[in-house]
């Protein structure tokens, strides 16, 4: 590998400065680069992150070559590392496991191009490289390795297979029960230090009703166990989707919106508690429960919509939450569940009320996807993002806000305005941070940072908008590329934000220079508006 000198500008802000505001630059790393080079991918690691993109060759050369850095907790970079990549191979998926960054390319546009797997060693930087034969001629919609095994899920004639291959002796094996027109597969959930990964799939049964299952698979792709979720005290209702969390005490959850079948998608929210043994209780929650629902309206709004709900009430109506209501996220934290839902609507009637999505960890670091720029290789991993070439627009309406005890008890609720923001991408709309009483809620509106801090679910302040801001006091921005832009919680109250900017600065014939670069900014945010920072503990 050839070694090159990565350019970075690091700033620890030193005790008792004074900062006016909640939200605070703190460091700040800086990788020279073009506008039109792909932005690094960036991945939290156990000390650090993890970046790295593909970059083509300058002029008229076909090849591609592999860029990638690590930082510690204060983005204090190590050297650019860079490897060539084989000719009209791109990259298609990534993982990290156990200080190895996997990296899965794929040989042109055809499902059925050759694969290679990338394996590369973060601390020495020894590089692996392995044929992927005998894989499925299938699009990939996911990849993960765990303990030297690859788990690839993708779509093959419209239907969903998932294939583990062995990176030490090439096994390949077929996860059975999978392979089915009517299952669609909704979350894959590796647990490295059990040594299982979780499917969660919908499917149809034989009365065409939508039921939820959670497959458990060990290493080798054999089943362990299903959980087959069931509204069982009323089949009227009907749960499609969902996010299971990790399993915590024996104890894993499932959580996410229901509706009533043929009729009514979204009538609330569900939540399953399931045991070591496959054994789950279902509690469903309703707009009736939701006692802050309207916090997101102006006032005399929101009484008109609390009074036409009361008296739905009385008079036994069927109560139902118009557009969309989704589950974006489930954070545990001593205990409990922080349930983080978007509600919003679309702007044409073609969209369904409840659209199913495909949880993974690229859709957890990265909500808005293609804005990215990462579809290198046509790896869709937010596949409905672009249906039939339609071009949709989504007005986002709230971020609600439930916290749920281990048994399914309603701790407190709320629901955080998004003003009427409308996109095109229907992805998770902003990021948490939560310790179990303080919440953090941090969102992009073009080159603004949007903050919404709770205690204990009452809020104290909501959406205050923050500029872009530079470390160096002589260094002004003069351009940022707004679709390059990326926000992501990253540990405690820290946030990332990466993208590309131009810097202007001062030469040393004291000249005005600009440079091109793509940052990483590391964000802490606080709960007052002024106070003296000590220095940061990490």
């Amino acid at each position: 590998m050839k070694k090159y000198i990565l350019a970075f500008v690091f700033a620890l802000l030193g005790p008792m400065d004074l900062v006016l505001g909640q939200v605070n630059f703190t460091h700040r790393v800086e990788v020279a680069t073009e506008w039109v080079d792909n932005n690094f991918i960036i991945l939290p690691s156990e000390n650090g992150t993890v970046a790295f993109r593909s970059v083509s060759s300058k002029g008229f050369n076909i090849s591609k070559k592999l860029q990638y850095f690590t930082t510690d907790r204060h983005l204090k970079a190590s050297k650019l590392m860079e490897f060539p990549l084989k000719d009209h191979f791109d990259l298609i998926g990534f993982d990290l496991d156990g200080g190895w960054l996997y990296l899965l390319l794929q040989k042109g546009d055809a499902y059925s191009g050759d694969k290679l797997i990338y394996g590369i060693n973060l601390e020495t930087q020894q590089l692996i490289e392995v044929e992927a034969e005998n894989i499925l001629d299938m699009e990939i919609r996911e990849f993960l390795v765990m303990d030297e095994k690859a788990i690839l899920m993708g779509m093959m004639e419209y239907r969903p297979a998932i294939q583990v291959f062995d990176l030490k002796n090439k096994n390949v094996y077929t996860v059975q029960g999978i392979y089915s027109n009517e299952v669609n597969i909704l979350q894959i959930r590796k647990d490295p230090e059990l040594k299982f990964f979780d499917v969660l799939v919908n499917r149809r049964d034989r009365f065409k009703r939508k039921t939820v299952s959670v497959l458990t698979f060990d290493e080798r792709g054999n089943k362990l166990r299903e959980v087959k979720i069931e509204p069982r005290k009323d089949p009227q209702l009907e749960i499609e989707e969902g996010l299971l969390t990790p399993v915590q005490d024996y104890i894993q959850a499932l959580i996410g919106p229901f509706g009533l079948r043929k009729r009514e998608p979204n009538k609330g929210i569900y939540f399953s508690r399931i045991n070591e043994f496959g054994e789950y209780k279902n509690r469903f929650y309703t707009l009736t429960d939701f006692e802050n629902f309207y916090n997101y309206l102006p006032e005399k709004q929101k009484a008109r919509r609390e009074r036409s709900l009361e008296k739905a009430i009385r008079k036994e109506k069927s109560i139902t939450i118009p557009n969309s209501l989704v589950t974006r996220e489930v954070i545990s934290k001593g205990g409990n569940f922080l349930v983080y839902n978007d509600y919003f609507m679309a702007s044409t009637s073609r969209f369904r009320q409840r659209d199913v999505i495909y949880h993974n960890d690229f859709y957890r670091y990265y909500p808005d996807g293609f804005r990215n720029q990462v579809n290198l290789g046509g790896y869709t991993w937010y596949n409905s993002r672009s249906r039939e070439g339609v071009n949709y627009q989504y007005k986002y309406l709230a971020a609600q806000f439930l916290l749920l005890d281990q048994q399914g008890n309603m701790i407190w609720d709320n629901t955080l305005s998004l003003q009427d923001l409308i996109t095109a991408n229907p992805g998770k709309f902003g990021e948490v941070s939560f310790d179990g009483d303080n919440l953090f809620y941090m969102y992009l509106e073009e080159d603004k940072l949007n903050l919404t801090h709770l205690f204990g679910g009452e809020v104290k302040f909501e959406n205050q908008e923050f500029e872009l801001e530079l470390l160096a006091k002589n260094e002004r921005i003069k351009e940022t590329q707004v679709e390059s832009l990326s926000l992501m919680w990253w540990y405690d109250h820290y946030f990332l934000l990466s993208g590309k900017q131009q810097i202007r600065f001062q030469g040393e014939d004291a000249r005005e220079r600009v440079r091109e670069v793509f940052f990483i900014t590391k964000i802490k945010v606080d709960g007052q508006l002024d106070r003296a920072l000590t220095q940061e503990e990490n």
